[in-house]
């Protein structure tokens, strides 16, 4: 296992860590604040086929999302299992690797750009993957800046169409700010949703096009 992980809720760096938004430059936290006037402006609506429905509250951030994908199960499964390169294409996902060691049970360490978004994917997580080939992915955290997440990729294929669904329940170390509302968080998800749906097809494109050379 390259790295050891310690299970542990709180600091990861030798010096410790403080709340992501609390710590990040004023340019940054005055680009959020203006996108969060934005969104809480704008109403809840699915945008190019992706559903998404958060709820946010004490108990921390709820998430329930699904996308119709134009890729066959084989690609959409590559593409969600491909650890080691989901910083590619995920935004705001600095870094994300599979931790542990061949024939073990697999962990992959993901490093934000979270900011405000810390409610929904924290700065820092270790997360334990129990995989379904080509069926779904549960996951939760065992290490990190998050008090406890949870959830599930699920791949569905009915013969004709395959339809990319994602759940979580994330409780941070602290209670979601009451300026994060549902529908932050929710443009949030739509937008990483939106992210791995784009990444799959254009594999399922790059594999069709090799096949007609």
């Amino acid at each position: 296992m390259p790295d050891t992980v310690t299970k542990t809720a709180t600091h990861f760096s030798p010096g410790g860590r403080c709340l992501p938004c609390l710590c990040a430059p004023l340019a940054r936290c005055r680009r959020l604040y203006a996108w969060l006037l934005l969104v809480l402006a704008t109403p809840c609506l699915a945008v190019g086929g992706i559903h998404v429905k958060a709820n946010t509250g004490f108990t921390g951030v709820r998430i329930e999302a699904a996308s119709w994908v134009a890729a066959d199960t084989a690609t959409l499964w590559e593409t969600l299992t491909d650890y080691d390169r989901l910083a590619s294409f995920v935004p705001d996902l600095r870094a994300s690797r599979l931790v542990s060691a061949p024939g073990q049970p697999k962990l992959v360490e993901q490093r934000a750009d979270a900011g405000l978004f810390a409610f929904v994917m924290p700065d820092h997580v270790v997360l334990a993957m129990e995989e379904r080939p080509r069926g779904s992915i549960r996951f939760h955290a065992v290490a990190g800046n998050v008090a406890a997440m949870r959830g599930e990729w699920v791949i569905g294929d009915d013969g004709e169409r395959v339809k990319l669904t994602y759940r979580a329940h994330v409780v941070p170390l602290l209670p979601p700010p009451p300026l994060l509302s549902d529908n932050l968080v929710e443009a949030e998800i739509r937008q990483r949703l939106g992210a791995v749906v784009r990444e799959a097809e254009r594999r399922m494109q790059m594999r069709t096009a090799a096949g007609k050379s």
